[in-house]
């Protein structure tokens, strides 16, 4: 039986679709969708309902319940969601760039 990680996505945009598409083709492990957070609370709810998966209530709530967090949101939030979730022992996967400065 093949390990699982549980992979959670903050941000629900077009980066984040191409994230979930990602990890569903994963053959290594057996990944599990653990939710999705975004501060825009329609579009979370859309990209949960539309993949199957949970909505979280807040970034701490899908930090705490992933073992992979996916920062899919604009580059000026990743470095305080980056710290979060490294503060939790957590892996994270971010897009280029880490920061707001280009």
């Amino acid at each position: 039986m093949k390990e699982k990680l549980r992979a959670g996505f903050i941000g629900s945009g077009f980066a984040a679709r191409f994230h979930f598409d990602a990890v569903k083709r994963i053959t290594s492990v057996q990944p599990d969708i653990s939710g999705v957070y975004s501060p825009t609370a329609a579009n979370a709810s859309a990209f949960a309902v539309q993949r199957g998966i949970a909505l979280a209530g807040s970034a701490e709530d899908l930090i705490r319940n992933s073992d992979i967090v996916h920062i899919c949101t604009p580059p000026s939030s990743h470095e305080p969601l980056i710290i979060k979730a490294l503060e939790e022992n957590r892996h994270v996967i971010v897009e280029k760039p880490l920061t707001g400065y280009f």
